[in-house]
């Protein structure tokens, strides 16, 4: 079995780009083989709104890592400027780019833009239908309920036949497109191990159910990870920082579908099956766990949450290549 490749989402949001991008390039020396941006808006000091400047600055001082989106949101996008953007980071990061790519579902995000978001998955399917037939086709003349267009893509990617796309989020629908219409699906960190064993398998049905039959050589997982030297330092953290975000946006209005009030604001709920929290010895086990039960080939670890230190992440970093990734490097 092929080793377990870890990815990280470093710090993030204000102005920390400094800080992310030595995360970026340090992460990279340390043998990490990913770096990924979030996507939200209007979210002070968390999170920023434009993943693909942020990535485009990586690939300006990085040579190896590969670069992602974890997730865009696709409905502030208009599918042409979608395509050449990601086409010119692809080609900016010598093919190490994977769009992931989602709907969204967060009402102020779809207010900012003055974005309808009724409807946003049929809308959804056209946006992605335009750019794989850009990257693709000669010329592509398009005509839908939303989207009327013709035209070519100049330049052409990097990534034959195109940069990888993978689909996040949840529902039967939403695993319907990432079965038929993307690479591969990219769970996001909120869901409990169960969901996520259950979403794999409806989306390998489906993939089923339209007769593809190339198999799928990568299982992302996005999971929330603290360490720390010892499980109680790490404990002190995910308190101080973790729980401060999700008592926040979780329990504070967000109204996500997998994290309600109750669970938000119990940290001890939230670290069965959902959080990689501990020493190095404690994370070894929670990665393994999900390694064995959901089959996880590719751990991407979000590491930023609100006021965590800059110098915290490199000593994180640290810890994983040195007491956690040799664990998993010959299976």
């Amino acid at each position: 079995m092929a080793p377990l490749r870890f990815g990280f989402i470093p710090t993030e949001g204000g102005r920390f780009f400094e800080a992310s991008l030595a995360e970026a390039v340090r992460a990279e020396e340390l043998g990490f083989d990913s770096v990924w941006m979030e996507e939200h808006h209007s979210v002070t000091d968390h999170y920023w709104p434009s993943p693909l400047q942020v990535l485009a600055g990586f690939a300006t001082r990085t040579s190896r890592i590969r670069l992602g989106t974890d997730i865009l949101v696709a409905p502030f996008y208009h599918p042409v400027r979608l395509a050449e953007d990601v086409t010119l980071l692809d080609i900016m990061s010598g093919g190490r780019f994977t769009l992931g790519i989602a709907i969204g579902y967060k009402p102020d995000e779809f207010a900012l833009y003055g974005a309808e978001p009724a409807r946003r998955g049929a809308r959804f399917e056209e946006q992605l239908a335009i750019v794989r037939g850009l990257w693709t086709e000669e010329r592509l003349t398009f005509t839908g309920a939303y989207y009327t267009l013709e035209g070519r893509l100049e330049p052409r990617p990097l990534t034959k036949p195109h940069p990888p796309v993978w689909i996040g989020g949840w529902g039967d629908l939403t695993l319907k497109r990432a079965a038929t219409l993307a690479d591969n699906w990219i769970p996001g960190p909120t869901a409990e191990l169960p969901r996520l064993i259950a979403g794999k398998q409806r989306f390998l049905d489906n993939r089923a159910a339209a007769g593809r039959t190339e198999p799928i050589r990568e299982w992302p997982l996005t999971r929330d990870v603290i360490i720390a030297d010892t499980n109680r330092r790490a404990r002190e953290l995910a308190e101080r920082h973790i729980m401060t975000a999700y008592r926040k946006e979780y329990a504070g209005g967000w109204r996500h579908p997998f994290i309600d009030a109750a669970i938000a604001t119990n940290l001890d709920k939230l670290m069965a099956d959902r959080f990689i929290i501990g020493g190095p010895d404690e994370c070894v086990a929670q990665i393994r766990r999900f390694v064995d039960a959901y089959g996880m080939t590719h751990l991407i670890c979000r590491t930023f949450f609100p006021g965590m230190p800059h110098a915290h992440i490199l000593r994180e970093l640290e810890l994983l290549a040195r007491d956690v990734m040799p664990a998993f490097q010959d299976r």
